[in-house]
């Protein structure tokens, strides 16, 4: 308990600055920036007692390989694991309903997610610079929209072929992305919606942030899920 600085349930902060932590049974919330940078934290088992994760509570523990998030817990701040670099497999409880802004964004090292039924909105950013191990070699790619089928204000339909005479990343064309958590950088939120697409004569670009690409031909695939999109990464990563 010396290492902890727990004010009426909350922890406010871990003192020490590594290892494998147990947070102690009673804490009902692990605060604001309570772990902040613990560059050789390694582990953290979290009780039951918990609800809430605070913003930034993890943010840049970058050696945190393995964490257990309980079913008590309904609320996981923004940033709360932002660049936890060594984070290798995330599941999300059922009692989660939201996951916040960016809140495993540069998470490089994910290789698996379980996101549930209950989780129906995922923020701006929440796994952005997660990475897949290797890329489609199709044509199959992913791409969100708004709650309408459109996007940058063109009407886009289900089962549609759409072709452009240019296509230039970032300017003109259509635009997907090869890693489906990519799309929930540019669309996100309770109004965002996510389509497989087959994306045809591509220019050859790449995003220098994320899987990006873009071309002169697309066709709108079927809608995905946000647990379809989590289980298509992990394939991807297989």
């Amino acid at each position: 308990m010396e290492d902890f600085i727990i004010e009426n349930g909350i922890l406010v902060q871990y003192k020490c600055d590594g290892g494998d932590v147990v947070i102690p049974e009673g804490v009902t919330k692990i605060g604001d920036y309570a772990f902040y940078r613990c560059n050789s934290l390694t582990s953290i088992n979290i009780p039951d007692s918990v609800t809430k994760i605070g913003d930034y509570a993890f943010y840049r523990c970058n050696s945190l390989t393995s964490i257990n998030i309980p079913d008590s817990v309904t609320k996981i701040g923004d940033y709360a694991f932002y660049r936890c670099n060594s984070l290798t497999s995330i599941n999300i409880p059922d009692s989660v309903k939201k996951i916040g802004n960016s809140v495993f964004r540069g998470c490089s090292g994910l290789t698996s997610i379980v996101i549930p039924d209950s989780v129906t909105i995922i923020d701006d950013c929440a796994f952005w610079y997660t990475k897949t191990k290797r890329k489609p070699q199709s044509n199959v790619a992913y791409k969100g929209f708004n709650d309408d089928m459109t996007c940058r204000g063109f009407q886009y339909k289900e089962g549609e072929t759409y072709v452009c005479e240019k296509a230039k990343l970032c300017e003109c064309g259509f635009h997907a992305c090869l890693n489906p958590l990519d799309c929930f950088g540019y669309y996100s939120g309770e109004n965002a919606v996510y389509h497989e697409v087959i994306l045809e004569d591509r220019t050859g670009e790449t995003n220098e942030s994320d899987s990006k690409v873009c071309g002169r031909k697309i066709t709108i695939g079927r809608r995905l899920t946000l647990q379809e999109m989590a289980q298509i990464f992990n394939e991807l990563n297989k």
